[in-house]
C-alpha cells in the first residue's frame, strides 16, 4: 500500500514538474503579462462606473427572503392560543413580533427600542401635558397600518407590517439598520448583517432621482439606495493597482536574476526607482482613504509621510542591497584583477553598508517616535497587523544587510575560511539584531512614554472645555430671548411645578449635545428664596449662594457675563450659567450648573453607551494612575496607585521629571508650587524584556532561516547534511513534537482554566449582587399590594442608594414587563434599550416562576449578562421584577484575559524553545555515533589512514561502531593490497610503454649503424660524410631515450612523495613569476582570496602547473605573441584552477585523446606529460579537463578539494 502511494505521489509530482518548469522558464514574461492585466482591470472597475443598482437589487432580494421567513413566524404566532406564551425556537435576532389581544400586549419575541409599545393613540391633552419630543409621538406603534412600512423606531429602522385576525393584532418588524446619535467602538450604525451586504449603503426614505428604489415583497416602495462612490469599490481598485505594482517589482527582479550582468543590474535599479516614485505618488492620493497611507498611524517628512511609504522605502533599500549580492560574482571578475580595484570596491560597499545601517537606525527611530504602532513585544494583546508589517519590513532590511556584508567579505582574506551565512555566524548576527531592536524599542519607547505623560499632565492641568464654551456662547442670547422659557418661569412663580417642563425645553432645544457629557442642574431663584447648602445642614439665600460662587471661583467666558467657568478644584470641569428673566410678577433668576461627568459616574453600563468623557478628556490606558494636587493637597485621583493625601511640592523639580517609587514609575509635572500632577504605572520587570528578546530571536531566526535554506552550501556542510528522513531528524521531530504538543495542550488548558475561573468568579459576584438587591427590595415591597404603588420617592431613593453602594445599575419592571424605574434612564431616553423587558427572562420569571434568571443580552456591539429576579410581597404576589445589567468591564476583562494569555504564551514559548533544544540534544546524543560513522564514511580516503570511532558503550550502537571499525581496518588492508596491485600494474604498463619507446629509436639506430659498417667494409666513397650524418641521428635518438628515462623517473617518484597541506595560491604565484619573463607573452593571475589550502603532493602539483603553463607558452610562441590568464576560484567545495591562452587551441578531433599516453600535437615530446598530469590530479582527489577559452585558445582546468582542517 505504501509503495503504491509513493508511486502515485511520484507520478503526480512528475506531471506537475513539467508545468512548473515551464512557468519558471517564462516567469519574467508571465509576471509582466499579469502586471499589465491587473493594471488594466483596475481601470475597468474604476469607481467612476459604480452604481448602487446591483447592491439595491441584492438588498431587495435579501429583504424579501427575510420577510417571507418572518411571515411564517407570524403564522405560528396566530396559531398559538391567546392565553399561552409564544415560544419560537431559534427565532432570529433581527426580527421582532408583538402579539396583542384586544390592544393589550399579550406576548412578544425580541423588543423594539421604544418607550411605549401601546397601540392606542394618546389623547391630545396628554401629549400637550408632557411637552417633549419623546412623548409627542409616545405611541409609535399606534400609527402603523397593515401596509408594510419603513419606520424609524428609536435607534433602529425596521420594515413593519401589522397583521390582524379578529381581536388579535400582530406587529412584525424586520431590522434594516441601526443608527445612533454617536458612533464609537460599541455604538456602530450598520446594515442588518443577515443581508450579507459588504458595502456601506446610504438609505433614504424618499424616492430621489439619483437613487434606486427598494420594494417590499408586497410591491410597495420602502426606501431608496443612493448612488455613491463607495470606499469598497475604491478599495478593490486600489488592491488591483497595488497587485500590479508588486508584479512589476517581481518582473524586474526575475529579469535581473536570470541575467545577472551589469546591464540588467542597472535596468533593475532604474526600474524599481521609477516604480517607487509612482507608488509614492499613488500612495499620497490614498492618504484620506487607505489606513496604511494615513498620517493617523505614522507620519514624518519627505518620503516618509505614511507607514505605507516607510514600508515601500524599506523594500526599495532591501532590493538594492539584494541586487548587489546577486551580482557579486560579476563584481569579483571585474574588480578582482588588481588590488587597487579590489580596495576601491571594498570601500564603496563598506560605505554602502554604513549608509544602510544609518538608514535602518534613523527610520526605526522615526517609526517609534512618530507613530502609534506598538512594537514592544511584551504587549502581546496590543500588537496588530501594523506591528507585524513593521517587523517583517525590518527583518527584510536586516537580511539584505547580512547579504551585503557577505558580499564585502568576498573581497577580504577571510572569505575562504569564513562565511556569514554559516549557522553559527548567522546565530551571532541574529543575536546582535535582536539585542539592537530590543534596546532601541525599549529606550525610545520609554522616551516616547515620557513625552506622552508630559502631554497628559499638560491636558490635566487645563480644566476648561473650549469646545463647550463655544457652544455656550452661541446659546446665551437664545436662552435670554426664548419666550417659552419665560412663560414656564412665570408659571413656576405662580405656584406650578414646571421644573420638568423647563428641563425638557432646555434639553431639547439647547443642551441636547451638552447633556451627554455634563450633568445639568437647574435652580430657579426668586428674591429672598432659600435653598439647602451642599453640606445638607443649613439654609442659605439662593441668589447670594450663586453670587458667592461666581465671585470666589468664576471667570466669565464672554463679555455678556451669562456663563462662568468655575475654578473650584473639584476635579471636574464646572460652569455656571446666570440668567435674569423679567416677568409681571418680578425678576426671576435661572441658574444652570454644568459639571462634567466622570466615567465612574456610569456605575453599571459602560460609558461608551453614553459617549461620556472624562473631565481630563484624555485617553489614558487603565494601568496608569494619576493625581492632581493643589496647595499640596490631593483634590482628584484615578487608578490603583496609593497616592498620598498630602505632598511637599518643594521636593519635586520644577517642570516635568520622572522618578521611581517602590514598584512604580512616576511621571511628575510641577506647574507651580501649588499645582502638581503625578502619573504612575507599575515598573516593568526584567522578565518582560527577556520575553521580548526571545520573541525577536524567534522571529528573526525564522526569517533568516529562508536565507540559510537557499544559500550555497559548502562541501563540509554537505558532508554533515543528513538524508531527508534521517534517524536523527526523526528523533528530533518526535521528541520536539511530543514536548511541543504537551506544552501546547497545557497552555490551552491553562487558558481555559483561567477563563473558566474568571467566569465562575463573575457569576458568583453577579448572584451576590442580585441577592442583595432582591432581598433589599423584597423587604421594602413586603407590604405593597399593587405594582402601581412602586412609583414612590422612597423607593427611588432606596434604589439609587443601593446602586451607588454595590456599584451596579438597577432596572425595575412591573409584572407586565414594563419599565418602572431605572438608575440610568438616559439609556432608555436615547433609545438604546426597550422599556419592555427581555421576552425570555419574562417567560422564565412570570410563566415558569424561576427564582432568578441570568441572560446573555446585547446592546449594539456590547454583550453583557443581565440578571433578573422577582420581587414578591408578603402574600406571595409578584409586585415587580428587578434587573441588574452586569458588565464584565471591557477593558478589565480583556486586560485580565490578555495578561493571562500573554503570561502563558511567554512562559510556554520559553518552555517550547527549551523542549525543542532538548529534543535536538537527545536526538544528537542518540545519533552522534551514526553521524560520526556517516561523516567518516564520507571523508574516508584510501590514500590516508582511516580513523576509528571511539564509543565505549556496550549497546546496539556499540555493536555498529565495532563493525565499522573492523570494516575500516579491512578497508585499509584491502587498500594497501589494491595499491600494491596498482603499482605493479602501473610498473608493468610503464615498462611496456618504456620498452616500446626505447625499441622505436633503437631499430633505426641499429639499421643506420649496420648500413654504415657495410659502407666502410666496402670502402664506399663518402662513407666518412655519411658517418657524421648517422652519428647526429643516433645522438638525437639517444636524447629521446634520455627524456623517456626522465619521464619514467618522475612517474616512479609519484608513489613515494608524502602528501601535505599546501597553499595553492602561493604555488601558482611562484610559477607565474618564473614564467612571466617573456616580453611577447603576458601572464595574468587573478584570485578572490590568498589562502587556498589543499592536501596534496607539492612537487606533483608544481609539475602539473609547469606542464600546463609550458604548453600554453609553447602554443603562443608559435603565433608570436599573446597572453595567458590564470584564475583561482572556489566552486562547490573545490578550488578551480584555470589556465587559458589566446593561442590556436586544440583541434576538436584531438580533444578526446589529450590525456592518453603517447599522444602529442607537438613535433617533439613523449606524449606522457598530460597523461601524468591527469594521474596526479586524480590521485589527489580532483579532476582535470579541457575546454575552449573565452580568449579564443585553450583552457586547461583542474580542481582540488578544499582542505578545512588547516588553521591559519
Amino acid at each position: 500500500m505504501r509503495k503504491r502511494l509513493e508511486s502515485s505521489i511520484r507520478k503526480i509530482a512528475g506531471k506537475l514538474s513539467g508545468p512548473y518548469n515551464a512557468v519558471m522558464r517564462h516567469r519574467t514574461l508571465l509576471a509582466f503579462l499579469f502586471t499589465l492585466i491587473f493594471f488594466a482591470v483596475s481601470f475597468v472597475i474604476s469607481p467612476g462606473g459604480y452604481t448602487a443598482r446591483g447592491d439595491a437589487f441584492k438588498l431587495e432580494k435579501k429583504i424579501h427572503q427575510r420577510q417571507y421567513l418572518l411571515e411564517e413566524y407570524v403564522q405560528q404566532a396566530f396559531d398559538n392560543p391567546v392565553d399561552q406564551w409564544l415560544e419560537i425556537e431559534d427565532f432570529p435576532q433581527d426580527m421582532v413580533i408583538y402579539k396583542y389581544n384586544a390592544d393589550t400586549l399579550q406576548t412578544w419575541v425580541n423588543q423594539f427600542p421604544i418607550h411605549n409599545d401601546d397601540v392606542d393613540v394618546l389623547p391630545l391633552w396628554y401629549r400637550l401635558h408632557y411637552l417633549n419630543s419623546r412623548n409627542l409621538y409616545n405611541t409609535p406603534l399606534a400609527y402603523l397600518t397593515e401596509r408594510e412600512q419603513y419606520v424609524n423606531l428609536g435607534s433602529a429602522w425596521y420594515i413593519i407590517k401589522v397583521y390582524k385576525k379578529e381581536r388579535v393584532k400582530i406587529i412584525a418588524g424586520l431590522l434594516v439598520k441601526t443608527e445612533y446619535l454617536s458612533d464609537n467602538a460599541v455604538l456602530v450604525g450598520k446594515l442588518n448583517p443577515e443581508f450579507n451586504i459588504d458595502t456601506k449603503l446610504t438609505l433614504t426614505q424618499f424616492n430621489i432621482d439619483d437613487g434606486w428604489m427598494v420594494k417590499g415583497k408586497d410591491g410597495g416602495v420602502l426606501f431608496s439606495v443612493v448612488d455613491d462612490v463607495h470606499s469598497a469599490v475604491r478599495g478593490n481598485n486600489a488592491i488591483l493597482k497595488w497587485l500590479s505594482f508588486l508584479l512589476a517589482f517581481m518582473t524586474l527582479y526575475f529579469y535581473f536574476y536570470e541575467r545577472k550582468n551589469f546591464t540588467s543590474f542597472f535596468i533593475f535599479i532604474l526600474g524599481i526607482t521609477v516604480l517607487r516614485c509612482i507608488t509614492f505618488i499613488y500612495g499620497e492620493m490614498l492618504r484620506m482613504e487607505a489606513p496604511l497611507f494615513s498620517p493617523n498611524i505614522y507620519a514624518d517628512t519627505g518620503l516618509f509621510t505614511s507607514l505605507g511609504n516607510l514600508l515601500l522605502n524599506n523594500l526599495y533599500v532591501a532590493l538594492v542591497l539584494l541586487a548587489i549580492h546577486i551580482i557579486r560574482r560579476r563584481l569579483v571578475r571585474f574588480f578582482g584583477h588588481t588590488t587597487l580595484r579590489k580596495v576601491v570596491l571594498t570601500l564603496m560597499l563598506t560605505l554602502l553598508a554604513c549608509l544602510a545601517i544609518a538608514y535602518i537606525h534613523g527610520t526605526l527611530l522615526s517609526l517609534i517616535n512618530n507613530s502609534n504602532i506598538v512594537l514592544e513585544l511584551y504587549h502581546v494583546e496590543r500588537l496588530n497587523i501594523y506591528s507585524f508589517l513593521c517587523y517583517m519590513s525590518y527583518g527584510l532590511l536586516f537580511m539584505s544587510l547580512l547579504l551585503l556584508l557577505q558580499t564585502i567579505l568576498m573581497f577580504t582574506p577571510f572569505y575562504s575560511k569564513e562565511s556569514l551565512l554559516k549557522p553559527k555566524n548567522m546565530l551571532v548576527y541574529i543575536f546582535i539584531v535582536a539585542s539592537y531592536m530590543l534596546a532601541v524599542v525599549s529606550c525610545q519607547g520609554y522616551r516616547k512614554e515620557e513625552q506622552r505623560c508630559r502631554m497628559w499632565t499638560n491636558k490635566l492641568s487645563v480644566e476648561r472645555d473650549l469646545g463647550l464654551e463655544l457652544q455656550l456662547k452661541e446659546i446665551e442670547n437664545k436662552l435670554l430671548s426664548d419666550p417659552i422659557i419665560r412663560t414656564i418661569l412665570r408659571a413656576h412663580i405662580q405656584g406650578a411645578d414646571t421644573r420638568g417642563l423647563l428641563k425638557n425645553r432646555l434639553n431639547e432645544n439647547y443642551l441636547q449635545n451638552i447633556s451627554q457629557k455634563y450633568e445639568i442642574q437647574l435652580t430657579i431663584c426668586r428674591p429672598n428664596e432659600t435653598l439647602m447648602h451642599n453640606d445638607g445642614k443649613r439654609l442659605v439665600d439662593c441668589n447670594s449662594y450663586f453670587k458667592n460662587e461666581v465671585l470666589s471661583a468664576g471667570s466669565p467666558i464672554s463679555d455678556k457675563y451669562n456663563f462662568f467657568f468655575l475654578n473650584n478644584y473639584n476635579g471636574r470641569v464646572s460652569y455656571l450659567g446666570v440668567f435674569t428673566y423679567y416677568t409681571p410678577e418680578g425678576a426671576v433668576m435661572l441658574y444652570l450648573e454644568l459639571n462634567s461627568r466622570f466615567m465612574k459616574d456610569v456605575i453599571g453600563y459602560p460609558a461608551l453607551l453614553f459617549d461620556y468623557k472624562q473631565a481630563d478628556n484624555i485617553n489614558m490606558p487603565s494601568f496608569y494612575s494619576y493625581a492632581k494636587y493643589t496647595d499640596n493637597e490631593l483634590i482628584m485621583y484615578r487608578g490603583n496607585y496609593n497616592f498620598p493625601i498630602t505632598i511637599k511640592s518643594e521636593e519635586f523639580e520644577e517642570g516635568f521629571s520622572a522618578s521611581r517609587s517602590g514598584k512604580y514609575a512616576l511621571f511628575i509635572n510641577k506647574f507651580a508650587p501649588d499645582n502638581v500632577i503625578i502619573i504612575s504605572r507599575p515598573k516593568r520587570p526584567l522578565f518582560v524584556y527577556f520575553i521580548s528578546f526571545s520573541y525577536m530571536m524567534l522571529f528573526f531566526g525564522s526569517f533568516f532561516f529562508m536565507v540559510a535554506r537557499v544559500r550555497q552550501t559548502s562541501k563540509r556542510s554537505m558532508r554533515a547534511r543528513l538524508p531527508k528522513y534521517s534517524f536523527r531528524r526523526k528523533i528530533t521531530y518526535l521528541v520536539a513534537l511530543a514536548l511541543a504538543v504537551s506544552l501546547l495542550l497545557m497552555g490551552l488548558g491553562s487558558v481555559w482554566f483561567g477563563v473558566s475561573y474568571y467566569n465562575k468568579t463573575n457569576r458568583m459576584q453577579m448572584e451576590e449582587k442580585l441577592q442583595t438587591v432582591q432581598s433589599t427590595l423584597a423587604d421594602f415591597c413586603k407590604y405593597i399590594g399593587e405594582y402601581n404603588e412602586l412609583n414612590s420617592a422612597d423607593l427611588f431613593q432606596t434604589i439609587d442608594r443601593m446602586a451607588n453602594n454595590i456599584q451596579v445599575d438597577i432596572n425595575i419592571y412591573d409584572p407586565l414587563g414594563r419599565l418602572v424605574r431605572s438608575t440610568q434612564p438616559e439609556l432608555f431616553e436615547r433609545y438604546l434599550m426597550s422599556s419592555r423587558m427581555n421576552h425570555d427572562a419574562y417567560r422564565q420569571i412570570v410563566i415558569e416562576s424561576k427564582r432568578h434568571v441570568v441572560n446573555r443580552e446585547q446592546i449594539a456591539e456590547l454583550s453583557y449578562y443581565s440578571l433578573y429576579a422577582p420581587i414578591i410581597n408578603i402574600d406571595g404576589k409578584l409586585i415587580a421584577i428587578v434587573n441588574i445589567p452586569y458588565f464584565v468591564r471591557t477593558t478589565d476583562f480583556s486586560g485580565d484575559i490578555s495578561s493571562i494569555v500573554a503570561a502563558i504564551i511567554n512562559i510556554y514559548i520559553l518552555l517550547l524553545i527549551g523542549a525543542i533544544l532538548c529534543g535536538i540534544w537527545v536526538s544528537n546524543s542518540l545519533s552522534r555515533p551514526l553521524a560520526e560513522i556517516s561523516r567518516k564514511m564520507h571523508t574516508v580516503d584510501v590514500s590516508r589512514h582511516a580513523e576509528h570511532i571511539n564509543y565505549t558503550h556496550n549497546d546496539e550502537l556499540g555493536v555498529l561502531v565495532k563493525a565499522y571499525n573492523q570494516m575500516v581496518d579491512d578497508l585499509e588492508e584491502s587498500t594497501k593490497r589494491l595499491a600494491q596491485t596498482e603499482r605493479e600494474h602501473a610498473w608493468s604498463e610503464m615498462a611496456r610503454q618504456i620498452a616500446h619507446e626505447i625499441k622505436n629509436p633503437l631499430t633505426p639506430m641499429r639499421l643506420s649503424l649496420q648500413h654504415l659498417v657495410r659502407m666502410k667494409q666496402r670502402n664506399v666513397p663518402g662513407w666518412e660524410d655519411k658517418f657524421e650524418e648517422t652519428a647526429g641521428s643516433i645522438l638525437e635518438q639517444i636524447d629521446i631515450l634520455s627524456d623517456t628515462a626522465s619521464e619514467f623517473s618522475s612517474f616512479a617518484k609519484f608513489y613515494y612523495e608524502e602528501s601535505s597541506v599546501i597553499n595553492l595560491y602561493n604555488i601558482i604565484s611562484e610559477q607565474k613569476i618564473l614564467f612571466d619573463t617573456r616580453e611577447n607573452i603576458k601572464i595574468l593571475f587573478s584570485s578572490s582570496f590568498e589562502d587556498a589550502f589543499v592536501y596534496a603532493r607539492k612537487g606533483q602539483i608544481i609539475r602539473v602547473l609547469v606542464n600546463l603553463i609550458s604548453n600554453a607558452v609553447q602554443a603562443l610562441e608559435s603565433v608570436g605573441r599573446g597572453y595567458i590568464r590564470i584564475s583561482l576560484l572556489m566552486e562547490n567545495g573545490n578550488y578551480l584552477v584555470s589556465i587559458e591562452d589566446n593561442g590556436p587551441g586544440v583541434k576538436e578531433e584531438d580533444e578526446a585523446k589529450l590525456f592518453t599516453p603517447n599522444f602529442t600535437t607537438k613535433s617533439s615530446g613523449t606524449g606522457l606529460g598530460l597523461a601524468i598530469c591527469s594521474n596526479i590530479i586524480e590521485q589527489s582527489g580532483g579532476t582535470i579537463g579541457y575546454s575552449r577559452s573565452e580568449l579564443g585558445g585553450a583552457n586547461f582546468h583542474f580542481t582540488l578539494p578544499v582542505h578545512y582542517g588547516h588553521e591559519a
